[in-house]
């Protein structure tokens, strides 16, 4: 092995970690907020999980071969407290044979009182953001700390603070729990966040307070997750940080927000059967969801096809640009497809034999078939059963966006949409009611007639679009002008008619107070998503890049406020200093502003892995700076670790690089106390779909298809050992 270790004095410790949600099985008497967020917008369920509740002993003996001096766990708070003010005594005895165990195989506990997760009772009566949440907190402490502490020398308030924002900031989505309802404006968001960031400061103080009140040589610190950023770039984004006024906090959120010029080329917003799709949110921001389609296959009336296995090796039609031409090689892998520029073009080649069905939306296939009765059928199954129709809106107008959440919510919830279904859809009835319904990620909760307020948007002065389409004096939509019932023009009159020209009508009702200020450019199906995309896309990457870097969300805030740098309102006055280490959390990092690399690393924030960019120098720089912030403590880095593969590096590699630069701080006087490798085990990764770019495991569990969920030894679990035997052998 080519690392010299040499340089690590005998009292440096190596360790892994596993958390209380992510490797704990699901019980129903005591839920946390991730199994709640889980179930709502149908992600993973953790279910067994790895099991850790009851293997403890096996994990702990795994970490103990490989040489390991510390164990990092974390304590599940809704288990200790499933119900306000009542603790579970056999969970506090069970938490304590895991800690004994810990001791007893010759490992420091390292123990995390809150790992994103925490009880539903608690949320419910407000969550982080409420006055007496610090209080909350600390009562569930001192409890911990009455029962556990004299086992305890470590320990973690929070586990990545500065993430916790994302359970209020909407970053492209809401990572975290507890997420916002629908239509929570960037003003709202970025007042929920302002209330967060103290009360942690204030319950993590208020934890410290009372550890050390029982036990004074305890050592209490939190692990923020920090991104690895060119040094210019990562001094800008603190020294803003430390200057911020309270007045410009909410700016700080529309600049994270607003990664486009927003300029639009051809109008306002598309209104224009636009389907939902990761790709296409990559160049237009969507609404919220008003309407569900789904993908059917249409066979002439006396096909002898019955189902999608017998178009193996006959031509399908699927109009370009459409998510049906997307799916149909996954759908029916053996069909031939038949690319056709609209569904026009695709009823001639049914019916002239040239094709023997065609794949498309069902409320288009519907309206085919009520147009000519007798000549087409469907096929029962349904091949994709989610297509959500959304508004399409230039990235970098949140307040444009805003707006027309507000009409699609309006339209929705107040029978709007149900009156134009009616109307336009009279074939409505004889589609599935599962088909004809919006699926909400999260319950709705609205405050009366208050939530659908449109006053705001028509001041001309929130953003710089709304100012645009006030001074024009119109909303220009982009319709489709050939599907009846959705959106049609009607060649002898010219009149727009369907569901989605009333909602483009409500838009405009919205911003403008008139429903009839609106006027409607047809769209081609392949145009849809270029009628709205900045006229200067070519430069979203580098937008995007200066945007990654210049908002105070991605700046080092925790330990900001630790080192007494950051403004008393984010930082009360009393929460500064009160840590005993300096904990963080380092895995992505790229050394130069490279706009590609910059967006992979903000992209890694949201559960891209195997993409993130590696830059192990990116730690020894955090290591340095945090010496000179905090240089009579101890630094441990909490979690560093890869998945199978990141950035063409093996997890291996990667553990080895990055002890590296541990290696060159500690010899240059740094004091670097302990190097934690996450993770133990694969686990279940905060809702994500298993695989291999979710796979952090030293040792592999096939989670999805082991019901024994074996223990199996990566090439990791060798490299580190042999790692932490030479880190030994060198002492």
């Amino acid at each position: 092995m080519n690392t010299p270790l040499k340089s690590l004095p005998e009292s440096f410790w190596f360790g892994v970690a596993v958390a209380d949600h992510q490797c704990e099985a699901y019980r129903e008497d005591c839920p946390d907020i991730q199994d709640q967020w889980e179930a709502q917008r149908r992600l993973v369920r953790r279910q067994q999980a790895t099991d850790f509740w009851n293997r403890y002993l096996e994990d702990i003996r795994l970490s103990q071969e490989m040489g390991c001096k510390v164990f990092r766990f974390s304590l599940a708070w809704s288990r200790l407290e499933p119900n306000p003010g009542q603790y579970d005594e056999a969970a506090f005895a069970h938490y304590r044979q895991v800690l004994e165990a810990i001791r007893s195989a010759g490992m420091e506990p390292l123990v995390t009182l809150h790992h994103y997760s925490w009880p539903l009772h608690v949320e419910a009566r407000g969550g982080s953001i409420a006055d007496d949440f610090p209080d909350l907190f600390a009562s569930y402490v001192e409890q911990v700390v009455s029962r556990l502490g004299d086992m305890i020398h470590y320990w973690i308030t929070f586990n990545e603070p500065n993430q916790l924002i994302f359970g209020y900031f909407k970053a492209g989505d809401y990572r975290l729990p507890p997420g916002n309802p629908p239509g929570t404006s960037v003003d709202e968001q970025m007042a929920k966040v302002q209330r967060l960031i103290p009360n942690l400061f204030i319950a993590h103080a208020k934890a410290r307070t009372v550890i050390k009140s029982k036990f004074p040589n305890a050592k209490v610190g939190a692990n923020p997750f920090l991104l690895g950023l060119p040094k210019w770039s990562r001094q800008f984004v603190d020294w803003q940080a430390t200057r911020l006024k309270e007045k410009d906090w909410v700016k700080q959120g529309y600049r994270y927000t607003e990664q486009s010029f927003p300029w639009p080329r051809d109008a306002d917003v598309v209104v224009a059967m636009l389907t939902v799709t990761p790709e296409r949110a990559e160049q237009v921001n969507f609404s919220e969801v008003y309407f569900i389609d789904q993908l059917r296959l249409l066979v002439q009336f006396n096909s002898q096809v019955q189902q999608s296995a017998q178009l193996a090796g006959q031509r399908v039609a699927v109009v370009t640009g459409t998510t049906a031409a997307s799916a149909l090689p996954t759908a029916i892998p053996q069909a031939i497809p038949h690319p056709v520029p609209s569904l026009a073009d695709a009823l001639p080649a049914l019916e002239s034999g040239t094709v023997a069905a065609i794949l498309a939306d069902e409320v288009l296939l519907r309206g085919a078939i009520a147009q000519t009765p007798d000549r087409y059928r469907l096929l029962e199954e349904s091949l994709q059963p989610v297509q959500p129709y959304a508004v399409g809106v230039t990235k970098g107008n949140p307040r444009l966006l805003e707006a027309v959440d507000l009409a699609v919510r309006k339209f929705r919830e107040q029978g709007y949409l149900s009156q134009s279904a009616q109307s336009h859809l009279p074939h409505l009835d004889e589609i599935s009611a599962s088909v004809f319904q919006v699926r909400q990620r999260v319950p709705i909760s609205f405050n009366g007639e208050a939530a659908f307020d449109p006053t705001p948007f028509r001041n001309p002065e929130l953003g710089v679009w709304l100012q645009k389409i006030h001074k024009r004096g119109y909303l220009l939509a982009a319709v489709r002008d050939d599907v009846p019932g959705m959106g049609y023009r009607d060649p002898q009159t010219g009149e727009y008619q369907g569901l989605e020209i009333d909602l483009a009508r409500q838009i405009a009702e919205v911003i403008l107070g008139d429903r009839n200020k609106v006027k409607f450019k047809p769209v081609k199906v392949q145009k849809r998503l270029s009628v709205v995309s900045s006229v200067f896309q070519c430069l979203d990457p580098l937008l995007q890049s200066i945007s990654i870097l210049s908002s105070i969300l991605n700046s080092n805030w925790w330990n900001l406020g630790m080192a007494g740098k950051l403004p008393t309102f984010l930082c009360p006055e009393g929460c500064a200093y009160q840590q005993d280490f300096v904990g963080l959390d380092y895995y992505w990092g790229t050394r130069g502003f490279q706009p590609k690399r910059l967006i992979q690393l903000s992209k890694s924030s949201q559960g891209t892995y195997t993409q993130a960019p590696v830059w192990p120098e990116g730690l020894y720089y955090l290591l340095k700076q945090h010496a000179e912030w905090f240089p009579d403590q101890e630094i441990i880095v909490v979690e560093n670790g890869c998945v199978v593969e990141a950035d063409g590096i093996s997890r291996i590699d990667y553990i080895r690089q990055h002890v590296a630069q541990l290696i060159r701080a500690h010899a240059e006087g740094i004091k670097v106390k302990a190097y934690l490798c996450w993770s133990i085990t694969s686990n279940r990764e905060w809702g994500f779909a298993f695989g291999p770019n979710s796979d952090f495991g030293l040792y592999h569990i096939d989670l999805d298809n082991d019901p024994n969920l074996t223990r199996i030894p990566t090439e990791g679990v060798a490299g580190y050992k042999a790692l932490i035997q030479a880190s030994v052998a060198s002492s």
